[in-house]
């Protein structure tokens, strides 16, 4: 059983990292909380017998809901705001230190609400599938579809106006 683990851990550690980061935009919290959720997840691994295709969502579930924790525990959500979208009001600290070659594209991104960007980071950042994302975040799968293809639109809207204003 170690061995599937370890498999899972060298398969997903960059996806999770990744997804993380892009939800704390820091580096530190990061580490912290990517070393929790593979603790976590050596826990539960023998007592879940988790099936292969299942273990990518079964994995960001629990990176997912320690992202949560960590936020609850800190408190830095306020009143009235969704916990489990928060996070990603460092993300402009994060992209100001990645060099990304088009300021539209940055610019677009950082104009996506919370909810918004917690599917571009499943989507994108983490190379979840739609069905895998929709059992995470408990929507249908073809609304996921729906939104995350609307979301392209708004995003290429967006990038086409910032392009147009450079001009």
């Amino acid at each position: 059983m170690n061995g599937q683990f370890m498999t899972m851990y060298e398969e997903y550690f960059d996806d999770v990292y990744r997804f993380v980061l892009y939800k704390t935009g820091n580096r530190w919290d990061t580490d912290d909380l990517v070393s929790e959720i593979f603790r976590k997840a050596f826990q539960h691994f023998n007592q879940n017998r988790v099936e292969l295709e299942r273990m990518k969502p079964w994995l960001f579930t629990i990176a997912r809901n320690t992202v949560i924790d960590h936020y609850r525990k800190r408190k830095e959500w306020a009143y009235g705001h969704d916990p489990e979208v928060f996070g990603y009001t460092h993300t402009t600290e994060l992209l100001e230190t990645i060099d990304l070659q088009n300021d539209c594209l940055k610019q677009s991104l950082l104009s996506l609400t919370t909810e918004e960007r917690e599917m571009i980071n499943l989507k994108y950042i983490a190379e979840m599938k739609y069905s895998e994302i929709s059992g995470i975040v408990g929507k249908a799968e073809m609304w996921m579809k729906t939104k995350v293809h609307r979301i392209k639109q708004k995003m290429a809207l967006l990038i086409n106006k910032c392009m147009e204003a450079q001009k």
